[in-house]
């Protein structure tokens, strides 16, 4: 005979004493779980302890859904909020505990382990007690008495459950290892609880936002997809202003373990970055939806410490190493300012802003209007910047040096070509030089063409006169205009008079003139009339319509001719200023002229750029052009001169 567990009676937790949370659901379908009423996971817990404690259990326990519920709740995605936990909740019969022996925690609760053994239940009975049999067969029953039995069964997984928690097990069963042990109904020693460890978190990285935050030595690529062997394709990281360089991937927070006991483990704290220590000059953190940056603030080069890990930008690139085409190739740079100490060799070319040079320079510089400044020589190279400016504070010599709407400043210049909007020079041989305004200490056999030039010493160099032109403005479509619109002042002029004089014509009439200055006052208020001359006064308005009329349109159309006179005499005098602007300070002045020099006028209505797309040959062949006679100013091999316009 065997006992069936199924068979222990319902039991009702009593009010006063154990009664169900408002989590727990008892129906006849089974024990449900409000989830959205569980305060926290150890409400379920204490009511669980409470309820084995009081001698109760589960029947066909949902063991996953009640391991969730203890340790996992809050993190559950629950498909309904109100899940089934069991069939029922029953009297955990005295008898069936005895089945089940101790559990054994190892390794300090990693592991809980279980002697299976085969099962026995010893149950009690009575058997009845007979007389002394007769010829009729068996006595008659006298009485009972009480005996025992061992009869087989089986464990229960549910009652398994309870068992282990009460005997410290609360974390971790392994459901199918417990239910084969008992299928198996013999002895053998089983591990049917294990540990969770805690899941480890990650620290917090950094990620790189943009390429090119590395040297890269390797030929650029260009869009074709051909290597330019000229440029390396990044010899110095440089940043844009507002490029996102570094994000910040937030650490991860690892998960709590749980011993079999369901104490918890906790993980190890993951590692976090501080981005403001990160962040140093010419940046800064941004914070966007999609995480926290390290963002640029101004255009420049990258520069990492090495010690502190601190990215920084810089508007200013030191280099050492020289231009060449085993150290840089080629340089387009996005910084504010460059410093180069090496030499710049044949055939390189540099194009920032501000750039300096302290050694010689052979190569090409371009800068994008900013300051080139050079402590050595230009030799054989170019330096060019439109609207900035170029100082060479040693020689050029065979150069090409630019400035067009911006200025230059050389102290030796020889065979080289100069073409700026302010030049100053301080010793020029043979040399061809542009400018508007031009200064040059000593010129010699030089070609060279100015708006304004001031020379102090001027000759010939190995047979080659000095040849100055002094630019002229063409002024005869500004005189034109100046003299058509004079002739519009003096018409609109002539017009407004006419409306005036005829106006004036129409007032002298007395009879208007009274009307008009009667019904002035009678605006005004200055005389208040009476009916009757109201009445008059009427009349007279009506007698005088007509010509009212006249002086009307005349008023109006005077004044129409003096906003237009008013005009003209504004574009007039605009005119008139633009043309002084023209021709101010032109001019050339040579304090000593101490061997050949020729200075001519030379009409000019482009300026610079009339030479700036000229060959250097084809720029000679016109500033050596004498001109006709006419437009001399100084042809002899001493004196001075002071010509102005």
């Amino acid at each position: 005979m065997t006992s069936n567990p199924s068979e222990d009676r319902t039991v009702e937790l009593q009010r006063d004493d154990s009664p169900l949370p408002s989590f727990i659901v008892k129906r006849k379908e089974g024990v449900f779980v409000i989830t959205t009423r569980i305060p926290s996971n150890t409400d379920f817990q204490e009511f669980v302890d409470r309820l084995f404690a009081h001698g109760a259990r589960f029947t066909e326990l949902n063991y996953d859904t009640f391991h969730r519920l203890l340790y996992f709740a809050s993190s559950t995605k629950w498909p309904t909020p109100e899940v089934r936990l069991a069939s029922e909740i029953v009297i955990f019969s005295p008898e069936r505990k005895s089945l089940y022996k101790e559990v054994r925690l190892m390794d300090g609760g990693a592991r809980g382990e279980y002697m299976f053994e085969p099962a026995k239940l010893e149950i009690s009975y009575q058997e009845p007690i007979y007389g002394d049999a007769d010829a009729n067969g068996p006595g008659a029953i006298t009485g009972y008495q009480n005996k025992t039995k061992t009869v087989p069964t089986t464990l229960d997984f549910d009652e398994f459950v309870t068992e282990l928690w009460l005997k410290g097990v609360h974390f971790g069963i392994q459901e199918r290892v417990v239910k084969a042990a008992i299928a198996a109904n013999r002895g053998d020693r089983v591990v049917v609880a294990v540990q969770l460890a805690p899941t480890p978190g990650r620290d917090a990285q950094l990620h790189e936002e943009c390429e090119g935050l590395h040297r890269d030595d390797s030929p650029l690529i260009k869009a074709s997809g051909q290597a330019d062997l000229r440029r390396f394709k990044n010899r110095f990281p440089q940043i844009a202003k507002g490029q996102r360089m570094m994000k910040k991937i937030p650490l991860v927070l690892g998960k709590l373990g749980f011993k079999v006991t369901g104490e918890e483990l906790e993980p190890a704290v993951p590692k976090d970055i501080d981005m403001s220590v990160l962040s140093g000059p010419g940046t800064r953190i941004e914070n966007h939806k999609d995480g926290e940056y390290i963002v640029a603030i101004a255009d420049g080069f990258l520069s990492i410490d090495v010690d502190s890990n601190q990215i920084s930008i810089t508007e200013k690139i030191e280099n050492k190493g020289g231009i060449s085409a085993k150290t840089t190739g080629d340089l387009l740079l996005a910084v504010e300012e460059f410093v180069e100490h090496g030499e710049v060799q044949e055939g390189r070319i540099v194009e920032g802003l501000h750039m300096k040079f302290t050694s010689a320079v052979y190569g090409t510089l371009e800068s994008k209007g900013g300051r080139i400044e050079l402590e050595d020589n230009l030799a054989g190279g170019t330096a060019r910047s439109p609207g900035g400016a170029v100082t060479i504070k040693k020689r050029a010599s065979n150069a090409t040096v630019e400035a067009i709407g911006g200025s230059i400043q050389i102290n030796y210049a020889e065979n080289s070509s100069i073409i700026g909007t302010t030049v100053t020079v301080n010793h020029a041989i043979h040399c061809i030089i542009v400018a508007d305004t031009l200064t040059i200490t000593n010129a010699e056999g030089c070609s060279i063409a100015a708006k304004s030039i001031t020379i102090a010493s001027s000759g010939a160099r190995r047979g080659v006169e000095n040849t100055v032109a002094v630019l002229l403005p063409d002024t005869s479509g500004s005189e034109k205009r100046i003299a058509a619109i004079s002739k519009e002042v003096e018409e609109c002029a002539a017009l407004i008079k006419a409306r005036s004089d005829a106006i004036s014509k129409v007032n002298s009439n007395p009879d208007f003139a009274k009307y008009q200055s009667i019904s002035e006052m009678a605006r005004k208020g200055t005389i208040k009339l009476s009916a009757e001359q109201q009445h008059n006064l009427h009349n007279m308005a009506l007698k005088h319509a007509p010509t009212s009329r006249v002086v009307e349109k005349l008023t109006a159309e005077r004044q129409a001719l003096l906003q237009s006179f008013k005009t003209k005499q504004q574009t007039l005098e605009q005119l008139k200023t633009d043309q002084q602007a023209l021709i101010r300070g032109l001019g050339c002045k040579i304090g000593k002229v101490v061997s050949d020099t020729y200075v001519r006028q030379r009409m000019s209505s482009m300026g610079l750029t009339e030479f700036s797309a000229l060959s250097e040959k084809d720029m000679e062949a016109i500033l050596r052009e004498r001109g006709p006679i006419a437009q001399r100013i100084f042809s002899d091999d001493k004196g001075s001169v002071d010509w102005h316009l």
